[in-house]
């Protein structure tokens, strides 16, 4: 008989997240998906595709699960892990937030696929994101890359991204998978 798994607490527990970036090289920029959160902690921040682990889930099929469900994409993973531990006292909420990034091809169209929990999806770079504005790239639109003159403000940022921030400052955790 398989053994189960009993909690050692009936309080609140730490959750697992996981999100991804998923990025797309235009002319010599890099970009990734960004989602305006609704409906959940964290409404109105920006976030990375992604969600929880679930029992018995390894860190790269949730994260292909999660990035489809969301954006409708199918992707591949490069190797980069990034750790954050983040606690929303106010919220009674602590999670341990596994980062992940898909630099390949990804296969599909970017589609709003969940609208009740995310406003839109938007191409960014790094120091867009860093410098707290962008311009506007609807990840779901025909062509996202014509120039637009609209910007777009990207605060407040959802725990785990200024997490990234605080520990890859400007520089930014993609520049080991471009050089």
């Amino acid at each position: 008989m398989p053994e189960t798994i009993k909690p050692h607490t009936t309080g609140p527990v730490v959750r697992v997240g996981i999100g991804c970036f998923v990025t797309k090289r235009v002319d010599d920029t890099l970009y990734f998906l960004l989602g305006q959160r609704k409906g959940s902690h964290g409404s109105g921040t920006w976030a990375l595709p992604g969600g929880h682990l679930e029992m018995g889930e390894s860190w790269a099929s949730c994260t292909q699960r999660e990035v489809e469900e969301e954006c409708g994409i199918r992707i591949s993973l490069d190797q980069v892990h990034i750790a954050t531990n983040n606690i929303v006292f106010n919220a009674n909420k602590h999670y341990v937030d596994i980062v992940m990034a898909s630099t390949g091809p990804f296969t599909g169209t970017v589609t709003l696929m969940e609208p009740e929990k995310c406003e839109r999806w938007v191409w960014v770079t790094w120091q867009e994101v860093v410098d707290g504005k962008a311009v506007l790239r609807d990840a779901c639109s025909d062509n996202p890359w014509e120039h637009s003159s609209e910007s777009l403000r990207l605060e407040p940022l959802f725990l785990p991204i200024k997490a990234v921030i605080k520990q890859y400052g400007t520089q930014g955790p993609l520049h080991q998978l471009t050089e």
